[in-house]
């Protein structure tokens, strides 16, 4: 089963080869981290692929919103907003429940 890990740079450094290994066979992912803060994340390319269509898809949808939303009374925008964020946590909140 795939895992989330964590790595020091110097590490990752010194075991590159076995950390692609791990990554394109196992499926595992990497956090580098320097002085314990997080730097980049080391994924197989599948996962990759996946988190840029997933960016894109995001993306399109913030552009279509914009389009439907060119002209409209800042009012409206702003109940819009609010109503979203409303139902945002609303479903947060019976997740948890």
């Amino acid at each position: 089963m795939p895992v989330l890990k964590k790595i020091s740079a110097m590490k990752a450094r010194q075991n590159l080869g076995q950390l692609l290994n791990e990554v394109s066979i196992r499926g595992d992912s990497y956090v580098i981290e320097r002085a314990g803060k997080p730097l980049a994340a080391l994924v197989d390319m599948e996962r990759f692929q996946q988190l840029q269509e997933d960016q894109e898809a995001a993306l399109q949808a913030v552009r279509n919103i914009w389009k439907k939303m060119t002209g409209a009374d800042t009012q409206e925008i702003q109940g819009a907003i609010e109503e979203a964020s409303d139902a945002a946590r609303d479903e947060k909140l019976r997740d948890l429940a």
